[in-house]
């Protein structure tokens, strides 16, 4: 297995030095790769790296988040089209969240950390971008950039400050055709 994955996990300590545009443009090109049924591609992603724009965002992200997220030099949210009908709709949050998934791993690999968080006011979110629910849904936040210093970070959050366990594959993957968990 590839140690991407491995190195891959979610920081709240993040330093305010700027993330290069040549990186920012490879994590979204990354993304813009990502398979998806019949190709529909129904993610988009709207970040911010200037100091009004950025702040507005992480001000959509609940509180707890806020504490962290705002050292982030870059902030986003994610949307996934809604105009979708069928099995591209059945799909699109699947495939949204492959197209985070290569844009986290292209991130690491160029060893800048991704945070995603599902910790959103979906309504200031929508609000925010004057995105109409019909047209387009919230479905996560992140922040990106290079890590910072955890003692930095309140006290209840450094605890937080280290890779999570992983479950082991036997509690999600099984051979067959029945459903044995």
């Amino acid at each position: 297995m590839n140690p991407v994955f491995m190195e891959r996990w979610s920081p709240r300590s993040f330093s305010d030095q700027p993330v290069d545009a040549d990186d920012l443009a490879a994590v979204f090109e990354a993304a813009r790769w990502t398979p998806s049924w019949m190709n529909n591609q129904p993610w988009h992603i709207v970040y911010a790296t200037k100091d009004a724009d950025r702040q507005a965002i992480v001000n959509t992200f609940m509180e707890f988040n806020r504490e962290w997220a705002s050292a982030a030099p870059v902030a986003g949210l994610v949307i996934a089209k809604t105009e979708l009908e069928g099995r591209m709709a059945s799909t699109r949050d699947y495939d949204v969240g492959a197209a985070m998934m290569a844009l986290t791993l292209q991130a690491t690999m160029l060893g800048l950390s991704v945070h995603q968080l599902g910790g959103v006011e979906l309504d200031d979110a929508h609000e925010l971008l004057g995105l109409d629910p019909a047209t387009g849904s919230v479905l996560t936040g992140f922040v990106l950039g290079h890590r910072g210093d955890p003692s930095q970070l309140s006290d209840s959050q450094q605890a937080k400050e280290h890779p999570s366990d992983r479950k082991p594959v036997t509690e999600f993957a099984a051979e067959g055709t029945t459903f044995p968990f």
